[in-house]
């Protein structure tokens, strides 16, 4: 639970950045991963740490193979980003809180395309997304 709110500190910067310069900073990254390192080892045994690395690994190789071959649609700040949060929350977490983020930034994109605020070939920023799937997490665990 700590890491999420950590997390969501950090993602709430990244994405009036995001949405400001259209860029995430590698400094921004390297200190959250840099905190969510020293939290993972001090407060969860080495084989969840373990596996939150191999599978932070394994996304940012995946969302990487994406950013590659379609850069204009999903960037290598985002793809980071994922990863990072991927290697905080954990598997499970980590997927409820992209699909999320997909599900608002699909609704968000056909509100904008409904009234013509965007084009089809329009990109929009998936940091502030990222921050309601966060946000929308710690809620949830607050309710259960």
């Amino acid at each position: 639970m700590a890491n999420a709110v950590v997390l969501l500190g950090l993602c709430l910067y990244l994405s009036w950045v995001d949405y400001r310069h259209r860029r995430i900073p590698n400094r921004a990254l390297s200190a959250g991963f840099l905190l969510i390192s020293l939290m993972q080892l001090a407060f969860s045994s080495p084989l969840e740490w373990l596996n939150a690395g191999l599978f932070a690994i394994l996304c940012l190789f995946v969302f990487g193979l994406i950013s590659w071959h379609w850069p204009l649609a999903f960037g290598m700040g985002d793809v980071k980003l994922l990863a990072l949060i991927c290697y905080g929350l954990g598997v499970r977490d980590f997927v409820l809180v992209l699909t999320t983020a997909s599900l608002s930034a699909l609704f968000v994109s056909v509100v904008l395309l409904l009234i013509r605020k965007v084009s089809l070939t329009s990109s929009l920023p998936f940091a502030p997304f990222m921050t309601i799937g966060l946000g929308a997490f710690l809620y949830m665990c607050e309710i259960s």
